[in-house]
């Protein structure tokens, strides 16, 4: 399918066969695109947490108002944010074009002036919401890719936070959920995967100027 198709195909999937499990190559390449996300400036302020302890998965069940799919899904993903280190994380981008680029530090000195004046002039809540901002740049990148693999998803805004970022030790790693999307394969019993797909047409939608 192309890229149009796979979007059509794709649904917000609440049925799933829990026979099937997605693949250790299929999951390496699907964090493969999560790392191939554009993000502002470049930086990738994110992390993506693969969560398939079902111990820590059964504890997650009802901070996630007992939504199953965070239990029975193939693998549970969780986006999560950097939280107060955007300076370390300024360097260690910088680091990795000189690696990479082979470049000299004192060549990108403009970038990095021109990254810290960008992030220092924002509030401590507006860098967050910049970052948050990041993650869903990410989770779009990730939606499309499994549809093209026919891989099902369906991310998950309704959560306690909170409770997660404890649960899963994030606020030790400087790290802050975002959103959770549980990954699978449709079940045939799902009739949500038989319905028409409800958007509103272009004339609705786009405004020429």
């Amino acid at each position: 399918m192309n890229l149009l198709e796979s979007l059509k195909w794709r649904y917000a999937t609440k049925v799933f066969d829990k026979t099937k499990k997605v693949s250790q190559s299929d999951l390496s390449e699907i964090l493969e695109a999560f790392r191939l996300s554009a993000s502002s400036f470049w930086l990738q302020p994110w992390k993506i947490v693969v969560v398939e302890n079902p111990e820590l998965r059964q504890k997650l069940l009802p901070v996630s108002w007992n939504q199953s799919q965070v239990v029975d899904a193939s693998h549970l993903l969780v986006l999560a944010r950097l939280e107060n280190v955007w300076e370390d994380l300024v360097e260690k981008y910088l680091d990795d074009i000189i690696k990479t680029r082979w470049v000299k530090k004192e060549d990108l000195a403009w970038y990095e002036n021109m990254m810290k004046w960008a992030l220092n002039s924002k509030t401590t809540e507006e860098r967050n919401f910049w970052e948050i901002k990041q993650i869903y740049i990410a989770l779009w990148n990730l939606l499309a890719f499994l549809a093209s693999k026919q891989i099902d998803s369906c991310p998950m805004e309704w959560f306690d936070s909170k409770a997660y970022d404890e649960i899963l030790w994030l606020k030790q790693l400087w790290l802050a959920s975002c959103v959770v999307l549980p990954i699978w394969y449709r079940s045939e019993d799902d009739k949500y995967s038989q319905l028409p797909k409800v958007r509103f047409d272009l004339k609705d939608l786009v405004i020429k100027m």
